[in-house]
C-alpha cells in the first residue's frame, strides 16, 4: 500500500438528502486523502450513488457540508464540481454514441486552430486523445465511433476521459464492471499511479475480492446510513457482507441438482465476418455453459447472432434439432430464446415505462383480450414475478429507470420467464449488482436450469463462471479455443486459455473491421 498523508483531499460531513418523503442519505460522512484509495460499499439502493452525484454537483444535499482541501465547496452544477478538479466516472455509460473516441474524451476542451472562430484542429485532437489512451494502457483507436465500440472499451474511454479531468478527487463507479481480468490489471496498474500523484479516488465496486489489491479505507452504507467506516482489512469479507445487508449471506454461488437431459441449442460453423467464425457448440436442457475471453473475443457477438439481434454470414442455428432460417429476433422469442443484453439500460429496458409494462413486453399477446390488453392480467402475472425474484419496489406500477441495478436485471430475467423462454442468453446478468442480488440472481438462474431450461451465459467475471457453470467455453480471437470442466477448473487456466501470446492485445476485431 502507498503511504498516505494525513492531509484531507475532501470531506463531506453530514450529508443527508430525500427525495420526496423517502430519506436516501442521513448524516453520513466520508473522508479521502490524496493518493489514498477510499472503497464505499453497499447494496444496490444503500446510497452510494446518490452520494456521488451530491460530489459531482449533479445533486445538492439537503443538510450537509464539502469541504475541498479543507475549505467549503458548494456545487450548483458538475461543471461546479469539475472546476474543482471532482470528476466521476458513472456506472451507466455517459458518453455520445455518435461521435469518436477522441471528441469524446477532449469534448469541451478541444485544441483549436483558429481561436476566434473556434475551429477544431482534428489532426492535434486525434493525437492529444491517443497519447491520453496509451499513457493509461488502452489499445483503442481515437477515430472510431464510440457507438461501435464494445461496452468494456467504452468504459476505458469514460476513464480516460475522467482521469483528464480530475486533478483533486477521482469517484469510479462500478469501474471493472465490463472488464476481463487483463484489463483490469491494466486499471489496477493506472489506479497505483495516480496514488502516487496524490490523487485522491473514491472506488464503488460490488466485487468484494478485487479491493484488496487497490483499497487503502472503506465505507459501508445501508439504508443510506454509515455501517462502518474504517481502514480495508481491518474486519472480513464476511463481516463486510452484514454491514451491507444487515444479516447473513452464504452460499454466493448456491448448489443445483443436475439434471443434464436433451441438447435444446446447438450452433454449427456460425461465422460472422470481422467478429468471429467457425463456432460450434451443443448446449443441453438442464445446464449453464459459460463463455468466457477477452473483450473483443466476439462473446457478445455470439449471443447476438444466436438471438437473431445481428445477421450470420455462415453457419447454423438449431433449437431442439430444427435450423433457425434467418437472423430475426421475433422467431427467437416465438421458439422460446431469451436475451438478456449487457447493457440493460441502453438496449433491454425501458426505462421510462412500470415494471409492469417491461416484464409482459415479449409476451403481450398473452395479455390480449377481446382486442384489448388486460390490466389486470398484466398485474396480476406481474406481482407473481414480483414475489418470486423478490423485486423491490413492489408495486407494478413502479418507474423501472429509478429501480437499483440488481432490481433491473431481475425485471429482465422475469420478461423471459413470462415469454415462456426455454433457452436463455444472458450476456453479463450481473454486471453492476451487489452481492445479496447477485445471489438472489444466481439462485434464480439455478431454479431455471433444475426446471429443464437451457442457460448460456457470457461473464467477464471468472469466479462467476467458475461458480455458476458446468462446462466453459473460451473465446479468442473469434474462435471457441478450449472447453473446460467447471466443476475441476481453475480461474488461471480460464484466464491463460483466453489470453495465451495475446495478453497486451484486447482490441475488439469487430471495431477494427468497423473501420
Amino acid at each position: 500500500m502507498t503511504n498516505i498523508t494525513h492531509a484531507t483531499a475532501l470531506e463531506m460531513r453530514g450529508i443527508s438528502k430525500a427525495f420526496g418523503a423517502i430519506p436516501v442519505l442521513v448524516d453520513v460522512n466520508l473522508s479521502v486523502a490524496p493518493g489514498e484509495v477510499h472503497a464505499l460499499i453497499g447494496e444496490n439502493g444503500a446510497g452510494k450513488s446518490t452520494l456521488m452525484k451530491i460530489l459531482a454537483g449533479v445533486y445538492r444535499p439537503d443538510a450537509g457540508e464539502i469541504l475541498i482541501d479543507g475549505r467549503p465547496a458548494r456545487f450548483s452544477s458538475p461543471a461546479d464540481a469539475l472546476s474543482r478538479g471532482i470528476a466521476m466516472i458513472y456506472q451507466e455509460f455517459s458518453l455520445a454514441g455518435h461521435l469518436t473516441v477522441a471528441e469524446n474524451i477532449l469534448l469541451g476542451r478541444e485544441p483549436l486552430r483558429f481561436t476566434p472562430l473556434k475551429l477544431i484542429n482534428h489532426r492535434r485532437l486525434n493525437e492529444c486523445a491517443a497519447e491520453a489512451l496509451s499513457g493509461n494502457g488502452f489499445n483503442i483507436n481515437p477515430r472510431s465511433r464510440v457507438a461501435s465500440l464494445g461496452a468494456a472499451d467504452r468504459q476505458l474511454v469514460e476513464i480516460t476521459r475522467a482521469t483528464l479531468e480530475a486533478t483533486r478527487v477521482l469517484v469510479m463507479d462500478e469501474p471493472t464492471s465490463s472488464l476481463t481480468a487483463s484489463e483490469v490489471d491494466e486499471l489496477f496498474r493506472l489506479i497505483r499511479h495516480l496514488k502516487k500523484k496524490d490523487l485522491a479516488i473514491i472506488y464503488i465496486s460490488h466485487r468484494l475480492d478485487e479491493l484488496n489489491s487497490i483499497a487503502d479505507r472503506a465505507t459501508v452504507l445501508r439504508d443510506g446510513r454509515v455501517s462502518f467506516s474504517g481502514r480495508w482489512g481491518e474486519i472480513s469479507t464476511g463481516e463486510i457482507i452484514r454491514h451491507m445487508a444487515g444479516r447473513e449471506v452464504s452460499d454466493i454461488y448456491p448448489t443445483r441438482r443436475a439434471n443434464v437431459s436433451e441438447t435444446r441449442l446447438g450452433v454449427e460453423d456460425l461465422c460472422r465476418n470481422g467478429c468471429f467464425s467457425n463456432v460450434t457448440f451443443e448446449a443441453r436442457a438442464g445446464e449453464v455453459v459459460g463463455i468466457a475471453g477477452l473483450s473483443g473475443s466476439g462473446r457478445t457477438e455470439l449471443l447476438q447472432t444466436i438471438f437473431g439481434v445481428l445477421a450470420r454470414d455462415d453457419g447454423r442455428v438449431l433449437l431442439n434439432g430444427t435450423p433457425v432460417e434467418g437472423s430475426n429476433t421475433d422467431v427467437s422469442v416465438a421458439r422460446g430464446v431469451g436475451f438478456l443484453t449487457e447493457d440493460r439500460k441502453q438496449s433491454g429496458l425501458c426505462l421510462n415505462l412500470s415494471i409492469a409494462e417491461n416484464l409482459t413486453l415479449a409476451n403481450v399477446k398473452q395479455l390480449i383480450k377481446r382486442w384489448r390488453l388486460d390490466r389486470g392480467r398484466e398485474i396480476s402475472a406481474t406481482k407473481g414475478f414480483i414475489e418470486r425474484l423478490k423485486i423491490r419496489p413492489t408495486n407494478p406500477a413502479a418507474t423501472v429507470g429509478r429501480m437499483s441495478g440488481g432490481n433491473q436485471q431481475k425485471v429482465l430475467l422475469a420478461r423471459w420467464l413470462f415469454a415462456n423462454s426455454k433457452v436463455f442468453l444472458l450476456d453479463e446478468p450481473t454486471r453492476g449488482v451487489d452481492v445479496a442480488a447477485r445471489s438472489e440472481i444466481y439462485r434464480a438462474i439455478n431454479e431455471l436450469v433444475e426446471a429443464g431450461a437451457t442457460v448460456l451465459m457470457v461473464s467477464s467475471d471468472v469466479p462467476e463462471l467458475l461458480g455458476m457453470a458446468d462446462r466453459i467455453l473460451v473465446m479468442r480471437r473469434g474462435r471457441i479455443v478450449s472447453e473446460l470442466d467447471a466443476r475441476t477448473a481453475t480461474q488461471e487456466q480460464v484466464v491463460a486459455n483466453a489470453t495465451l501470446e495475446e495478453s497486451s492485445n484486447s482490441e475488439s476485431a469487430c471495431a477494427s473491421a468497423a473501420e
